[in-house]
């Protein structure tokens, strides 16, 4: 079995992309997604693939995440999380093994140890990056924009 990988940066992406998406321009989640792939020895780019999509889509739900209750961005969370593991999962296996999609059961049980991990730990990130939030100045609000 492999080591558990709650997804710290998909964390901090997801908080960061809903309350302060300026704090993660797309090169610096770029410049990350190769780093994590070079040290997790996938192939370049493959994280990547998964971040910067998923990162324009919490952008564009942004208004809906921002103002819900700390449960409903719980369960967001958990739904992405659960989304980017076996995103992960399939892009390596397609670049590793062609298009042969069988899922051992270790495969299985790897993505759901990494899922659970990441949901159960959230919330304790989400409280250290909410700390962080709040002691960011705040920019003057310019029209349309969510505080």
């Amino acid at each position: 079995m492999n080591d558990i990988r709650p997804g710290f940066f998909l964390m901090a992406l997801y908080y960061w992309a809903i309350y302060r998406p300026r704090l993660l321009p797309p090169t610096f989640i770029f410049i990350i997604a190769i780093a994590q792939d070079v040290i997790e020895y996938t192939p370049l780019g493959l994280h990547a693939l998964l971040y910067l999509p998923l990162f324009v889509f919490l952008r564009r739900q942004r208004r809906f995440f921002y103002e819900q209750p700390f449960l409903v961005v719980w369960f967001g969370f958990a739904a992405i999380t659960g989304l980017f593991n076996f995103g992960l999962w399939l892009l390596i296996r397609i670049s590793q093994y062609g298009f042969d999609m069988v899922m051992s059961p270790d495969d299985f049980s790897n993505i759901l140890y990494d899922i659970t991990s990441g949901v159960f730990i959230y919330p304790l990130v989400a409280m250290l990056l909410f700390l962080v939030h709040r002691t960011l100045p705040q920019r003057a609000l310019r029209g349309g924009e969510i505080k």
